[in-house]
């Protein structure tokens, strides 16, 4: 699941896909609500579902780009 560190890590993510995808309408991606509700209950649990929404790298270290996301362009 997307894990974001802190607050920067996040707006980063943001920038990077959320703001360019069509289910951000007014900066409420509901994929990344759903992380910043529940990543810490979330976090540590295999099947959880946010582990399909934004996936982590092979060496987990970053986040992958949304599942859900569609570009703008």
């Amino acid at each position: 699941m997307g894990y974001f560190a802190n607050g920067f890590e996040g707006e980063a993510y943001q920038l990077r896909y959320c703001k360019r995808c069509v289910h951000d309408l007014n900066s409420d991606c509901p994929v990344l609500l759903l992380h910043y509700m529940h990543n810490y209950d979330e976090c540590d649990k295999k099947d959880s579902f946010l582990h399909v929404l934004i996936p982590r790298s092979k060496d987990g270290l970053t986040n992958e780009q949304c599942k859900m996301f569609i570009s703008k362009l």
